[in-house]
């Protein structure tokens, strides 16, 4: 009898101590996709920025090299960045690390790893890898300048140029020297001034809905105010918080509806704008400036860049037609202008021609040194705060490469064998991207349709919906921007949405007077609270990997379908 309760007793423990195990798994699992885990900032964020403040003096590459190539005499070791880059291909070959794969598989890793810039071979000492990438940053500044004080540019190729070569040393100098010794004393005034504006707008409407028992908007919105809250806090506590990226944070989270929380706030405020609230002239008027604000401040830095790019062409060919130099000179220029847009992949197979002799740290083009830091930031593992920094300064880097892009526009085709191979541009995947947009449209399709019978509602959420689907058509179009940026986008803009079809438009669908009971208000509006800062992270990456199978299953089905064909 004691032999069957202890049987009991040990079986009970061991169904306990596996829900327990399961709810702890579960937990973990949760957290893992939740908004602090995903926006917090990582231990790599500080190791990357230091790569940046890597000696690049002669002793430290000396040293560096020394304890790589230690047969190497050291005053034979080279300190020009092409010679150190010739010398690691020459002696650190990628073989090592794909030896043991089979033949066919060998080759072809050989191969990508031979088009990847050295600081990104996983092979090659990390000291080395760091010191390259820094010497890279170094010479691409350096080469900005020199490329800004070329007389050929048109005044607006010349004013983009400048505001991105800026923006560029800005950031790398931030990096290298700290934020505090890196911005002026006025911005850190102002970064400070604007984390306590943004805090105030992730609060400020749902206190006047507060005011105006407006329970609908509070139990779709707190949840997204608290997310705002996690985000700014692991902002403010990542060091190189600029001003910029703030503000492009902002668009994301807060500033596009300012306008209209602003109202809202003064209508809970001022009794007089609470009457002429309810006339129908005031409420479009309302309306018209929220959607103005809306695609004034969300689209004014592109439609800025598009409309430059626009200048910048027509400005171009004017100069062409009206300049007195002769085709020679034109010739010349376009040449120099092709050498700036050879990309990385064309560059290298240029150098490992046998007999190749290398460049000069003026001679590399532009292209080749963006695509060289975006392969070597490939290799790290960023928080959100990073990750949006380093996706802005790619920005200005395709923003330099595309000035470039529109002073061929205009020009006549070069001899083939003096146009020269400029070889494959780096590009993010597009078709993610892409899937992104479609899941966008049709998200905000219904959301549109549940809210036709209320036409201020309808016309507010379509201006929404146009300007997120904009925005992901933007990051889509830009080559160097990755997915996971634009899976931020859509969880910052579009995945709560998900869930408030399901926790707040259908309850009240069903029921109109569903949030007047204060208990269903309170379960609504924690079950929302819940949703948005721990179920929206796991959306885009799933609709990836359904978009993924579906696409890999189209492909099975095919081939399937071919075979029967066949037979």
């Amino acid at each position: 009898m004691n032999k069957s309760r202890s049987d009991k007793q040990s079986a009970a423990g061991h169904v306990f101590r596996r829900m327990r195990a399961c709810i702890s798994k579960s937990a973990f699992f949760i957290w893992k996709w939740s908004i602090p885990y995903k926006n917090r900032n990582l231990p790599q964020d500080d190791v990357y920025a230091a790569i940046w403040k890597t000696d690049l003096d002669e002793t430290s590459m000396h040293a560096a090299l020394h304890s790589v190539f230690p047969d190497i005499p050291a005053d034979q070791l080279p300190i020009e960045e092409e010679h150190v880059r010739q010398l690691i291909r020459q002696r650190l070959p990628p073989i090592s690390d794909v030896q043991e794969m089979p033949g066919e598989k060998e080759a072809q890793q050989k191969q990508l790893l031979e088009q990847e810039p050295e600081e990104a071979w996983p092979h090659v000492p990390e000291n080395l890898r760091h010191m390259l990438a820094a010497a890279n940053a170094k010479n691409l500044e350096k080469k900005l300048q020199l490329l800004s004080e070329e007389v050929y540019h048109p005044s607006q190729g010349l004013g983009a140029i400048l505001r991105h070569k800026s923006s560029v040393c800005k950031t790398f100098r931030i990096w290298r020297c700290g934020f505090a010794a890196g911005v002026s004393r006025t911005e850190r005034i102002g970064v400070n001034l604007f984390f306590l504006f943004l805090i105030f707008c992730s609060v400020y409407p749902n206190v006047a809905a507060g005011f105006l028992d407006e329970r609908s908007y509070n139990q779709r919105s707190i949840g997204s105010r608290i997310m705002s809250l996690f985000q700014l806090f692991f902002l403010w506590t990542y060091p190189y918080h600029t001003m910029w990226l703030l503000f492009n944070w902002s668009l994301e989270r807060l500033l596009g509806g300012l306008v209209g929380s602003t109202v809202y706030a003064f209508v809970a405020i001022f009794p007089s704008v609470k009457v002429a609230y309810k006339e129908p002239w005031f409420r479009t008027m309302i309306l018209v400036l929220t959607i103005a604000w809306q695609m004034g401040v969300q689209f004014s830095p592109p439609v800025r860049d598009y409309v430059v790019r626009l200048l910048t062409r027509h400005q171009m060919s004017r100069l062409r037609r009206s300049s007195k130099k002769g085709d020679a000179y034109w010739t010349g220029f376009d040449k120099a202008v092709h050498r700036e847009l050879v990309s990385l992949e064309a560059y290298i197979e240029q150098q490992s021609k046998p007999g190749a002799a290398p460049q000069s740290w003026q001679d590399v083009p532009v292209k080749v040194r963006a695509e060289r830091y975006i392969r070597f930031t490939h290799c790290f593992k960023l928080g959100r705060g990073a990750d949006q920094l380093i996706g802005l300064l790619k920005d200005d880097m395709e923003g330099i490469v595309n000035i470039y892009d529109d002073y061929l526009s205009s020009a006549k085709a070069l001899p083939e064998g003096e146009a020269g191979n400029q070889g494959k541009d780096h590009r993010e995947p597009r078709l993610p991207k892409l899937m992104l947009v479609i899941f966008d449209i049709i998200v905000f399709a219904y959301v549109c349709f549940s809210f036709w019978s209320q036409p201020f509602t309808f016309n507010t959420v379509v201006a929404y919906s146009a300007v997120v689907v904009f925005k992901q058509t933007i990051i889509l179009c830009k080559r160097y921007q990755t997915v996971a940026n634009a899976s931020r986008l859509f969880t910052n803009m579009v995945a709560f949405n998900i869930w408030g079809i399901f926790l707040v438009s259908l309850p009240v669908t069903i029921n109109r007077n569903v949030l007047q009971d204060n208990g269903n208000w309170v379960a609504l509006t924690v079950a929302m609270v819940i949703a948005t800062n721990f179920l929206i992270e796991p959306i885009a990456p799933l609709f990836l990997v359904m978009s993924e199978k579906m696409a890999a299953g189209t492909v099975w089905l095919e081939q399937k379908l071919k075979l029967r064909s066949r037979e």
